[in-house]
């Protein structure tokens, strides 16, 4: 079976966790001696390049090269397409040639034009796709938009979809650009997701959550199949480290970025003023925004001596650094279909305090191995925190490394699906 894997971008980016994820399985299928392939695409002003890694081929596709996309999988030929980028494109190629593709959703934008599944009050989306549930969300995400919305929302749809493709055609207008193609960006999201449903053969949902939300707005469910991801197990020993004096560590791995929560969660550590407590940041930010963020945090909690910035680490370094800690906390306000940061952190036999995103339910038995509160509420998030630092003593990393999935054991189930369906 000729499997080709389409990247969730850079094949070698680590920005998220979709990118490391397809590496790691991509990696193990070389290790199992599968036929396999990669489409990896870059931001270069290039066509396609092709290249070996490891002992197989990869294609790098820049931006001269999407237009090519569909010559360049008619030449490689494979049995199954599984697409983690590009994935509308993608899926109309595989009809087009009769190659059965599957899709995975590694977060809400596959079928949210916002991106996050997160309302605009902050609130994980639980409605349909519709330009009406839409556009404040969208609006907020740009500059200056929400300040726009009570206008723009008074513009018929036609009307405002006429507007943005009049914008096309002209050169960019800061804040009014994209403000004014809010309508039509809605539309092509929707039109998106059409041929998505129409036509992958079977879609993978990392969580219960990210499965429901695809099926709300459309999606069969007989094309669902629900299948945590798997991670590389650490080689380091898991051993639970000892709690000296009380001083409990908490971590958080993971970019950082206003979705992840992290306002949220410096807000409740702030809240106590146990001295016997840390809270180490892992992670770093990979766009303007993200920098502006990560700024404001760092200047309002710079007073906090028991707050330590560690920067981003590579992935292969993120065992060893988190070895010392006790208890992942990780606080996304967004629909998080999976949390690379909660398995790695249970695989290294740690405690997972997270919010109900969707992904932490998959992974997290409420009291066995973590606790759950819900999002956005730093009051619940203050007090487990003050609770843990003033009442835990030790812990058995068995409750927490059992309960992970590994690469090895969720290719397989990959290889399983792919066999269901070309056959």
């Amino acid at each position: 079976m000729q499997i080709l894997q389409i990247a969730s971008g850079d094949f070698f980016s680590t920005y998220g966790g979709g990118q490391v994820y397809v590496k790691n399985i991509v990696d193990e299928m070389i290790c199992q001696q599968y036929s396999v392939q990669v489409i990896s695409f870059v931001n270069r002003d290039s066509t396609v390049e092709k290249k070996r890694y490891k002992t197989i081929d990869l294609y790098e596709v820049g931006n001269r090269g999407l237009n090519e996309l569909q010559a360049l999988i008619e030449r490689i030929q494979p049995d199954i397409i599984h697409a983690h980028s590009h994935k509308a494109q993608i899926v109309a190629i595989g009809r087009a040639l009769g190659i059965p593709v599957i899709v995975t959703a590694h977060h809400g934008g596959i079928v949210c034009p916002a991106g996050a599944l997160l309302d605009c009050n902050d609130k994980i989306c639980r409605t349909t796709v519709s330009h009406n549930h839409c556009l404040a969300c969208c609006l907020k995400n740009i500059r200056s938009g929400r300040y726009w919305y009570p206008f723009m929302r008074l513009l018929p749809q036609r009307v405002y979809r006429k507007l943005g493709r009049a914008l096309e055609k002209i050169p960019f207008i800061p804040f009014i650009t994209p403000i004014g193609q809010t309508a039509l960006s809605i539309e092509r999201k929707q039109k998106e997701w059409k041929t998505i449903i129409e036509g992958c053969t079977r879609m993978v949902a990392p969580c219960d959550a990210i499965a429901e939300a695809m099926q709300r707005n459309g999606l069969n469910k007989e094309k669902v199949t629900i299948l945590p991801h798997g991670i590389p197990l650490p080689t380091l020993s898991s051993n639970f480290p000892p709690v000296i004096e009380g001083k409990i560590k908490f971590f958080y791995v993971g970019r950082i970025c206003y979705v992840k929560g992290l306002h949220v969660l410096l807000k409740a550590f702030s809240q106590f003023d146990n001295p016997h407590i840390e809270l180490h940041l892992i992670g770093g930010a990979g766009n303007k925004g993200e920098r502006r963020y990560e700024k404001r945090l760092k200047k309002r909690y710079a007073s906090d001596t028991r707050i330590v910035w560690h920067g981003k680490i590579p992935a292969e370094q993120v065992f060893e650094v988190i070895k010392p800690f006790h208890i992942s906390v990780s606080v996304p306000i967004y629909l998080e279909v999976f949390g690379l940061n909660m398995a790695e952190s249970l695989a290294m036999g740690k405690l997972v305090l997270a919010t109900r995103c969707g992904g932490a339910e998959m992974q997290i038995e409420e009291g066995v191995n973590g606790w759950l509160v819900d999002p956005n509420d730093v009051e619940a998030l203050a007090r487990k925190m003050e609770d843990l630092s003033n009442h835990f003593t030790s812990y058995d990393p068995t409750h927490s490394t059992q309960r992970v999935i590994s690469i090895k054991s969720h290719c397989n189930s990959l290889i399983k699906l792919y066999e269901a369906v070309t056959h």
